[in-house]
């Protein structure tokens, strides 16, 4: 359709001619309520005013002018009247350009005034140019419009999204945004049936595109006064909206907004969504996608290509559309966009290799104002890394994040939105979350994330289950992906840009090491830092000689335990001086209780027990830095389980009747399972033999008891973990340990 729309003005004409009743434009309120609507049949007069205000002005073809709106439906008609007459419109950010952004914006492209809408700044910045006032367009003022009849021309400057520095302009044609629109109608199948909701700023590549794509459809344009999180909902159902546009913020906003849903579902006709220009997350769409019954369809683009290069088709058969989601696709190229991947020397990559996404084609921008670079051999380069595969035929792009971006932990290239994605499948609790890198002297760049948890969640409670989950391994993220730090902030603290896209590299400036937690520091209690034990830590060598202490005289080999950190989770009590005053080492498993009861102490470290997805822990041992070994007597003849079962129900073993007190607030301790004769036949103080114990299922009355011995507390933090996990048992397999010289006596 773009090859046919050569004159702006003549092709709103047409619907005029042909569909003079139907709605063009329609403005409402932050409910969705209806101020006024402009007909197809009303367009091409407004159109025509709007020129002639702008000539009278003095603004004139090829000139550039200026625009600070809120969203509204004179912007459109101020922007379509200018490009269809030849002028070049520079919109800024009402909401956050400072006065030296405005002061850079106009005068890097001298501009001949600035038209201000009354009432969209608080204070209108003090600039060089001409200010105009904008209240509503004049009354016909006379005269003739000449509208462009090429449009090759300059039509828009829009600046690419930044905080600090300078943004770079990108210089953006009629042809450019009429081809692009023109793609995403029909990607999206508009149609004249269709009202698109505005829910992003109108100077923002997204709106403008979109909208245009709408108009050239012959569809109705809505715009409220901005996005709602509270009212989205309402919007959509009073507006009759068919299909609207939104980034990943306002998805994960309208997740906590099922309430607003379901007041108004039976009246909503919205049918599809389109998300992008900002990171998408795979598992929420995918928990929109169940909740709400509405398809969402990612695209991919850049203000500096008119907005999308990609989308991700409809009209698929759903198994292929579902797996497109899960794997957060970009989909396919749009039939403009020449698109490939590339390596940093510009050689071209095949199926399944990462390197940037490069395109060229007639959407793309003539290139920056400043002349920054942009292009190599004709391809721009959009700075984002990225792959394909082939898929019956079509090739499907999949993101894995900014060049500037990407994570470089040791060499070895890790994608944030991998990170992002993976933590969003392990834990319903997080509302938004972004990784950044940050600065590790042992591989130059480790993982980081900033989480904002959903509202009403227990944020510490929620960010040790996740910190749990990881540590005790998972299949949403490889060890080498899974973030070492972790930060939670409030949605407010988000840097973003005027279309909700967080900015990674903003964020990573914002924050403090203050702010972060080790992904090993579990709890604090009054005494103790409660801390597992990390892989390569020195305390490694302090953990090994305190488990050597407690289990003297066994003795074990230090770079064999130095090779078992990673197979089970150490947790230290550290106290104020950074000492290990007690540690206890626990398991996750699948296994029963009767399987434990068939299990040695020498195959607790091994796949037959190890199950990260497993229901229960096993803690397998406790140490106190207090703890003072005995002596241990000869035993010339191992007793029966029968008498060491005597033994126990007389009350004599300490550590049994540890176990047994009760913890952590529960009514009451740990209950012997069974014995297991001969479980660690080098443990001559317990004569070979190991006893399971259970422990009351966890309940939410779990606590940490601060004035307890920390052996105590190191069951009560097994306790509570296990709790905010979600597990069903607490074992402890431990063993008799007064039973040599109880029966050396005997």
């Amino acid at each position: 359709m773009s090859g046919s729309v050569t004159n702006f003005y003549e092709h709103a004409k047409s619907f005029a001619r042909s569909a003079p009743e139907r709605p063009a434009l329609v403005a409402c309120d932050d409910l969705g309520k209806t101020l006024f609507e402009i007909s197809y049949g009303e367009l091409p007069g407004r159109l025509e005013a709007a020129a002639k205000y702008l000539h009278s002005l003095g603004i004139q073809k090829g000139d550039r002018v200026a625009v600070a709106f809120r969203n509204s439906v004179d912007l459109l008609i101020l922007n379509w009247a200018a490009w269809g007459s030849g002028i070049v419109t520079v919109p800024l950010d009402v909401k956050r350009d400072t006065e030296e952004q405005c002061t850079y914006k106009i005068e890097l492209n001298n501009a001949k005034a600035l038209i201000v809408q009354k009432g969209a700044f608080g204070n209108v910045p003090a600039l060089k140019v001409p200010i105009v006032e904008y209240t509503s367009l004049p009354a016909d003022i006379g005269g003739a419009v000449e509208w462009e009849n090429d449009p090759s021309h300059l039509a828009l400057i829009l600046f690419t999204s930044g905080t600090t520095a300078h943004p770079k302009g990108a210089k953006l044609t009629l042809h450019n945004l009429l081809v692009n629109a023109d793609s995403i109608g029909e990607w999206l199948h508009i149609t004249e049936r269709d009202r698109f909701l505005v829910q992003l700023p109108l100077h923002h590549i997204n709106s403008t595109t979109f909208t245009l794509a709408t108009l050239l459809r012959g569809g109705t344009i809505v715009v409220p006064p901005m996005y709602s999180n509270s009212r989205f909902w309402a919007q959509v159902a009073e507006t009759h909206a068919t299909i609207t546009s939104i980034v990943q913020s306002i998805l994960a906003d309208q997740l906590d907004r099922t309430d607003a849903f379901e007041k108004v579902k039976n009246t909503i006709m919205l049918n599809r969504i389109q998300i992008g220009s900002a990171p998408v997350v795979a598992h929420t769409v995918q928990e929109f996608i169940r909740e709400f019954g509405i398809n969402v369809y990612q695209g991919y683009g850049q203000t500096e290509t008119a907005l999308r290069v990609t989308g991700v088709p409809m009209g698929l058969p759903d198994e292929l559309y579902r797996e497109l989601i899960k794997d957060n696709s970009i989909g396919a190229p749009m039939k403009w966009a020449d698109l490939h991947i590339a390596d940093k020397d510009g050689n071209i990559l095949g199926e399944g290799e990462e390197g940037e996404l490069i395109v060229k084609g007639a959407a793309i921008m003539e290139g920056y104002v400043a002349g920054e670079e942009a292009f190599r051999d004709g391809y721009f380069l959009t700075g984002d890394i990225g792959l394909y595969k082939t898929i019956n035929g079509t090739r499907f792009f999949y993101l894995k994040g900014r060049s500037r971006e990407i994570i470089i932990k040791g060499g070895i290239n890790i994608s944030p939105v991998a990170v992002e994605n993976g933590l969003k499948k392990l834990s319903p609790d997080i509302s938004q979350v972004y990784c950044i890198g940050r600065e590790d002297d042992r591989y130059g760049e480790e993982v980081a994330v900033a989480v904002c948890w959903r509202e009403g969640v227990d944020q510490e409670s929620a960010l040790r289950r996740l910190k749990f989950m990881l540590l005790s391994g998972t299949d949403a993220l490889s060890a080498y992906e899974t973030p070492k730090f972790f930060a939670s902030i409030g949605a407010h603290e988000l840097p973003l840009t005027s279309t909700g896209k967080v900015q990674r590299t903003v964020l990573r400036k914002n924050l403090s090491p203050e702010q972060f937690s080790s992904i090993y520091d579990i709890l604090k209690t009054q005494k103790y830092q409660l801390s597992v034990l990390p892989p390569h830590s020195p305390l490694i060598k302090t953990s090994h000689a305190l488990y050597e202490k407690c289990w003297d005289p066994i003795k074990t080999d230090f770079k064999q335990y130095e090779k078992d950190v990673s197979k089970h989770l150490i947790l230290m009590a550290l106290d104020s001086e950074g000492k290990i005053a007690g540690q206890i080492a626990f398991v996750r498993t699948g296994l029963s209780a009767e399987e434990l009861l068939q299990t040695t102490y020498a195959d607790l470290l091994t796949p037959k027990v190890l199950n990260q997805k497993g229901d229960s822990i096993i803690c397998i041992s406790i140490c106190s830095a207090e703890y003072k070994a005995k002596p241990i007597p000869e035993v010339k003849n191992i007793p029966e389980p029968k008498d060491v079962q005597t033994y126990l129900d007389e009350g004599k073993d300490a550590v049994m009747r540890f176990h047994q007190k009760p913890k952590g607030g529960l009514p009451a301790g740990a209950s012997l399972v069974g014995l297991i004769p001969n479980g660690r036949p080098e443990d001559m103080s317990a004569c070979g033999y190991n006893m399971l114990l259970a422990y009351p299922s966890p309940t939410s009355g779990v606590r940490i008891t601060d004035d307890a011995p920390v052996s105590n507390q190191l069951i009560e933090a097994a306790l509570l973990v296990a709790h905010e996990a979600g597990l069903s048992h607490v074992y402890a397999y431990s063993r008799p340990g007064g039973l040599a010289a109880y029966w050396a006596e005997r």
